[in-house]
C-alpha cells in the first residue's frame, strides 16, 4: 500500500559539545536557553507560551518572523533521565492545520572532557509536504547554534 499523503523520515545526528554532560543537558532543560538556541533558522525567533520540562510534561512554542506565527510547535516530555537522555514527541502546526509529528530522542554521552550528542528524529509529514526536509535543516541550524551557547555559557 502506498501512502499518497504521508511521508516519513528517520534521521541520526551525532555532535560533539566542548561541554559536560549535565551543562549540555541544562542547555535543553532550561526553556529560556532552549529559546536561544532552538530556532530552526537565523531568521525565526521562538516565543515560549508554556515549558513544562517534567515526564508528561508539555512545551508550547511559537516560531515567529516579526509578528507573524508561522508555526506552533507542542512537544510533550515522555523520558527523562537528567543528564543523560530526553525523550519527547513534538506536533508541528501551521495555523489548524496539523503539519507532522516527531519522536525525538537525545542522548547525552561523556567524552572526554565533553559531551556526544546523539539526536534521533522520527518524523511523519501529514501533508506530504516538504517538512521532512525543513525538520531535519531545522535541527541542524539548532544544533549550530547550541554549541556557541554552551561553549559561551
Amino acid at each position: 500500500m502506498t501512502h499518497e499523503t504521508m511521508r516519513h523520515r528517520t534521521e541520526t545526528m551525532e555532535r560533539t559539545y566542548a561541554t559536560s554532560p549535565a551543562r549540555l543537558f541544562r542547555a535543553w532543560q532550561d526553556p529560556e536557553i532552549r529559546r536561544v538556541w532552538g530556532s530552526p533558522s537565523e531568521d525565526v525567533q521562538i516565543r515560549n507560551e508554556a515549558a513544562d520540562f517534567r515526564v508528561g510534561g508539555e512545551d508550547v512554542q511559537l516560531c515567529m518572523v516579526g509578528e507573524e506565527v508561522l508555526a506552533r510547535v507542542v512537544g510533550r516530555y515522555l523520558d527523562i533521565v537528567a543528564n543523560a537522555r530526553i525523550v519527547y514527541s513534538e506536533a508541528i502546526s501551521e495555523g489548524y492545520t496539523l503539519l507532522g509529528v516527531s519522536l525525538i530522542s537525545a542522548e547525552f554521552i561523556a567524552a572526554g572532557s565533553g559531551t556526544r550528542l546523539v539526536l534521533t528524529l522520527q518524523t511523519a509529514a501529514l501533508d506530504g509536504s516538504d517538512l521532512l526536509n525543513g525538520v531535519v535543516a531545522g535541527w541542524t541550524s539548532a544544533l549550530e547554534r547550541l554549541d556557541g551557547v554552551v561553549v559561551s555559557a
